[in-house]
């Protein structure tokens, strides 16, 4: 008799196994295997990957994952790992796997699931091996009839679903599982409502928590007998690498194999003349991670690209990539300045509704998550975003873009949002750092962006940030725009009026004379920028001790504004506040007084109550009065000042520490004499940003 072929006597029971010839009466019944021996439990079918070289468990996410499984008061079938290219989402399943199988799991199937007639194959393998009743050898009957077995079965089994897609078909995810032995664990790229439909529970994956990277570099080192490379600069490597597995896999293996630490790694990976590819190359030894890291991180760009809104995802895409990855909000995307950008990339007109939709897409597909974090609502990886940028590196029309869009989100006082302000401070840091040359075109000059951003870390009394990025903004402008250019005149005025903040008064002395001889040669002499390089070398003067240039200086540049702007023209009161702080400082009381009783009303007519400027006014005029002897008023002009000043700047803003200091010393000391040393502070003076801000 041929092999494979069963001979009975008549049909048993009724049922016919596979295909069946009648001869006479006897019955041949063609299986698509071998009628073997029982099946021999447990059994694994597909690859598991192997375990990574310095794998690390991640228990709070196992925990997150084991929790899903009983989300609903019930047995949820099927968890999704949902995350972006290279955060582990395959090893994670993995080590279920491996663990299932440890523990003698009946079944353990891995299914590569991109290519669904791949599961389907696989699913009809399984029905053979398993002597499924029924198996003919059809693969899609086969497929089927193996899904019904594992909702019937009273064996534990679990089905691992690798890489699934929104193209994934609803069959062929199991349904159900008979006492809630079986489990279904699937991984993908796609958030959307694919992977959340039937009795499926999406698990958001992220990168590895800064302990696991650090664990996973030791380790990996470690293992290759490269300790000595995990030198002081391992944590600010894994930070730079934005804790992405991929990436401490990439860099770990270029380490082992090129014999560098992790500070001259780190120097290499911050070179942005280079290619993310150039510096995370495609090695052996990446911990089972193959292939460019580029085409790792955008696999999902081109199936995103096809979805509604067509080809918008990608302009998209490249602008978020320009901005911080901790996140821009939410509202760019309906500004005038980026649909008008996206429109003409698009080549048809968009819509805020369009680009939102675009947003959503890129979030479905893990390579942008949109969260409800105030003003940081769109987020993603930094080096997805260095990956879109290689992708195409010609950005200067898209900066530009970026940077209108920030300016038209930017409030004109941003005293009372600071939230949204710090993240436009961060976003445009982060843009600049991109991209500043292009943002200071030689036909336009300096972006106002970057002015405003400078204004803003010194208001807010970052002086130190502030100084680094005006610094670096004048350094650009001069080489770029010229010494004499009127921008270039400006960050420097801007770059001196924070070094005074500072107390680094040599430093901001010399570079405003600069400032002002060169704005007194290029322009007229009332030209505001004039008058706001005068107003701060005297400031400077009186701090430097020159005090009687300083008076002098100011009262004549108090004079020239109350004839060239007029008497409530914020730039007057700012020179009327600083003359009234040297008269006081001078020992000129009522002078000084009555100047800042004007100058707080005026501020507080114009400006409004709660402006840093009128704040700060009326702190100064506490100080006047209680040098006036005028204790009582004093005490509760500081108190309300000092209150007003923490809710609007802050308690950690210097105006707000300065004036705490105050209420302190005024309540101590009823008498000014008592408190006449060297920690009594004097109405403050007010240095201010270029006049093209």
């Amino acid at each position: 008799m041929q092999q494979g072929w069963q001979v009975r006597n008549g049909i048993e029971g009724g049922t016919v196994n596979g295909h069946a010839f009648q001869a006479g009466e006897m019955t041949v019944h063609q299986y698509a295997a071998p009628a073997a021996a029982e099946v021999r439990w447990p059994v694994v079918i597909g690859r598991i990957p192997p375990k990574a070289t310095a794998f690390q468990p991640r228990a709070e996410l196992r925990r997150e994952i084991d929790e899903a499984r009983g989300e609903y008061g019930t047995v949820v079938l099927s968890q999704v790992l949902a995350g972006g290219g290279g955060v582990g989402k395959s090893q994670l399943a993995a080590h279920y796997a491996r663990a299932a199988v440890e523990a003698g799991t009946d079944l353990v199937l891995w299914a590569d699931a991109a290519e669904p007639s791949a599961v389907t194959d696989l699913y009809a393998r399984a029905a053979v091996e398993l002597r499924v009743p029924g198996a003919s050898g059809e693969a899609e009957q086969d497929a089927e009839r193996f899904l019904a077995w594992l909702a019937a079965t009273e064996r534990g089994w679990l089905i691992v679903l690798d890489n699934t897609t929104e193209h994934t078909p609803e069959q062929l995810w199991p349904v159900t599982s008979r006492g809630g032995r079986g489990r279904v664990i699937a991984t993908t790229r796609h958030r959307g409502a694919a992977s959340t439909g039937g009795d499926r529970v999406l698990v958001d994956v992220t990168t590895y928590s800064p302990a696991e990277s650090a664990a996973y570099l030791g380790e990996r080192l470690e293992r290759a007998k490269c300790a000595r490379f995990l030198d002081g600069h391992a944590a600010e490597l894994a930070e730079e690498l934005g804790h992405l597995p991929l990436a401490l896999a990439h860099a770990a293996a270029y380490m082992v194999n090129t014999r560098r630490s992790c500070g001259r790694y780190l120097e290499l990976f911050r070179d942005r003349s280079r290619s993310l590819d150039a510096v995370l190359p495609a090695r052996a030894g990446a911990d089972g991670y193959r292939g460019p890291v580029t085409a790792a991180l955008l696999l999902a760009l081109d199936a995103a690209q096809q979805e509604e809104p067509v080809g918008l995802t990608g302009p998209v895409l490249q602008l978020a990539a320009l901005l911080d990855p901790a996140g821009h909000p939410q509202a760019l995307w309906g500004t005038e300045a980026v649909l008008d950008h996206l429109g003409g990339v698009h080549g048809a007109p968009v819509t805020a509704d369009d680009a939102l939709d675009a947003l959503a897409v890129l979030h479905n597909y893990s390579l942008v998550t949109l969260t409800e974090t105030a003003d940081r609502e769109v987020t993603l990886h930094a080096l997805t975003a260095r990956a879109a940028l290689d992708l195409r590196p010609d950005t200067a029309r898209t900066a530009l873009a970026a940077a209108d869009a920030l300016l038209e989100l930017w409030p004109s006082a941003d005293y009372d949002v600071e939230g949204l302000a710090a993240t436009l401070r961060a976003n445009t840091d982060v843009l600049a750092g991109h991209s500043m040359a292009d943002l200071i075109p030689p036909s336009l000059g300096v972006h106002p962006l970057l002015f405003r951003c400078g204004t803003s870390l010194k208001r807010a009394g970052l002086y130190t940030t502030g100084i680094q990025f005006l610094d670096s903004l004048c350094t650009m402008s001069e080489r770029l725009l010229g010494s004499d250019h009127l921008d270039t005149l400006t960050a420097r005025n801007n770059l001196a009026s924070t070094y005074w903040n500072a107390e680094r008064i040599d430093e901001a002395m010399g570079l405003q004379e600069q400032v002002l001889a060169d704005r007194r040669r290029l322009l007229d002499a009332d030209a505001p920028a004039v008058l706001t390089a005068r107003n701060n070398l005297a400031a400077t003067y009186w701090d430097a001790g020159r005090t009687e240039e300083a008076m002098s200086l100011q009262e004549q540049v108090l004079a020239d504004r109350h004839r060239v702007h007029g008497s409530s023209h914020p730039d007057t009161l700012t020179s009327g506040n600083n003359l009234a702080a040297m008269y006081w400082n001078a020992g000129r009381i009522d002078e000084s007084t009555r100047l800042l009783e004007q100058v707080f009303a005026d501020r507080h007519r114009v400006l409004g109550g709660d402006h840093p400027d009128t704040l700060i006014s009326r702190s100064n005029l506490a100080a006047a009065y209680w040098a006036a002897g005028r204790h009582d008023q004093a005490m509760e002009t500081i108190r309300r000042a000092a209150a007003d000043l923490e809710r609007v700047l802050g308690p950690d803003h210097p105006n707000t520490v300065l004036t705490r200091k105050n209420l302190l010393i005024i309540a101590r000391n009823p008498q000014p004499d008592a408190a006449q040393d060297s920690s009594t502070r004097s109405p403050s003076s007010e240095a201010e940003p270029g006049s093209a801000v």
